[in-house]
């Protein structure tokens, strides 16, 4: 069958495929600082996924990934966001509800079979309606999903926070330090 010609048959590996990110962050007041934190993380590890969609919201979420690139320091790439970006609809309280539909129904495309959700954020969402059927739809199309919370546990679920809520549709991490939220990326990234 080769034409008298020997050969030997080699089968490369398979190589696991890289992920995608989708990140949804919390740019709001509340969470400023583990918000830029994140990002800076994320930005340096942007050569690990696939591809990578950044999202920033308040009560209303728009897309900024075009604001990080790779000559782009990060405060200027904060300061775009807060002065160019859609990230506030109604009083520029937090609103995690109205924050996630208008993701889904803004970029209904974000999130797919091969991404990895990533959520930033406190959950305060100052006593409105937290759209859970949406975040749950999100979960169920992603193929991870993760909330980064940089409050204690024990203050999940008290006063406006819906941490609680959250939680019982998608894991929650409680990330305070640099070594929780290394570890809970390193599990995004492939082996």
């Amino acid at each position: 069958s080769t034409g008298g010609v020997p050969i030997d048959l080699v089968n490369k590996k398979p190589r696991p495929g890289r992920p995608e990110l989708v990140l949804l962050c919390d740019v709001s007041g509340s969470v400023a600082g583990f918000s830029h934190f994140t990002l800076l993380l994320v930005s340096a590890l942007r050569e690990q996924f696939s591809r990578v969609r950044i999202f920033a919201f308040v009560d209303n979420t728009d897309e900024v990934t075009r604001f990080f690139d790779a000559d782009t320091q990060l405060d200027q790439s904060m300061t775009r966001i807060m002065t160019e970006a859609d990230v506030v609809g109604y009083d520029g309280h937090s609103d995690y509800g109205n924050a996630l539909r208008s993701f889904a129904e803004r970029f209904p495309d974000a999130v797919t079979s091969r991404s990895s959700l990533l959520i930033l954020g406190d959950a305060r969402s100052n006593y409105r309606d937290p759209a859970l059927d949406t975040l749950r739809e999100l979960v169920d199309t992603a193929k991870h999903a993760h909330w980064l919370n940089p409050e204690p546990v024990h203050n999940w679920g008290t006063g406006d926070s819906a941490a609680d809520k959250y939680r019982d549709v998608m894991e929650m991490h409680e990330c305070r330090s640099a070594r929780q939220l290394t570890e809970v990326v390193s599990r995004l990234l492939p082996v």
